[in-house]
């Protein structure tokens, strides 16, 4: 890990009418780093993710992304945006283009590449995700691991800093959950930052830097996979790792 911090999170918070569902988050997420963040249903763990890149807007705190605070008014979020690849538990694929035009449909529409060269990053990201002939594909044609998969590759089609997973998994028959986890790991090897909020508690520790447990808004314990699994320490997370392991 370079220790370069990417993400900054002071005190964040986040209120849906009079219910706090975050209640005061602050940590640091750091190049390199893969952070699994667990906790139970409900718990806030998939509006912090998404207000990592404000497609939850936080009510209070703030974010800073590379240095920039991306919560302060004014800042041009779709910018942001194209360094924060966003992985969702429903794929999210545009069912009436192929698999080539879901990949390349962004890079293009942005300006970051022409046609050309977003074909043919599309075609190397294609090889990358095990995929490399489903270019003309639709994704009606394609299991649930295979479009998850996809959706995988066309976050990376904006070369991001970061990647945020929102149980990627957790919509997939579970024969299907392997090949996308597989696929994580690789990128975690190859160095990629992610933030990933999972069920999977086998690739938090095994593929993971940190493992952060939140509970009713807040972290109740963070810390390397084998201290988090082995000796928790938080009351709560000893009975929610009994529960689940």
């Amino acid at each position: 890990m370079s220790g370069n911090v990417l993400l900054e999170v002071k005190d964040l918070r986040k209120d849906f009418g009079d219910h706090s569902v975050l209640q005061g988050i602050s940590t640091q997420i750091c190049q390199g780093e893969v952070v699994a963040i667990i906790g139970p249903s409900g718990c806030g763990k998939s509006t912090f993710l998404r207000s990592l890149n404000l497609l939850e807007t936080p009510t209070g705190g703030s974010v800073v992304f590379e240095g920039n605070e991306i919560t302060a008014s004014g800042t041009d979020v779709n910018k942001i945006r194209q360094k924060i690849g966003m992985v969702f538990q429903q794929f999210n694929l545009f069912a009436n283009l192929t698999i080539e035009d879901n990949i390349t449909l962004a890079p293009v529409k942005l300006g970051l590449m022409n046609k050309e060269q977003a074909q043919k990053r599309a075609k190397e990201l294609l090889g990358r995700v095990g995929l490399p002939d489903k270019a003309d594909a639709y994704p009606a044609m394609l299991s649930g691991g295979q479009k998850q998969r996809i959706a995988i590759a066309r976050s990376l089609a904006m070369n991001p800093d970061v990647m945020l997973f929102d149980e990627p998994t957790s919509a997939l028959d579970p024969e299907m959950v392997g090949e996308v986890l597989e696929l994580m790991k690789e990128l975690a090897a190859d160095g990629m930052t992610m933030v990933v909020v999972t069920h999977e508690m086998g690739f938090a520790r095994e593929v993971a830097t940190r493992v952060m447990f939140i509970d009713e808004g807040v972290i109740c314990e963070e810390n390397t996979p084998q201290e988090f699994f082995e000796h928790p320490r938080n009351q709560r997370l000893q009975d929610f790792l009994s529960k689940v392991l």
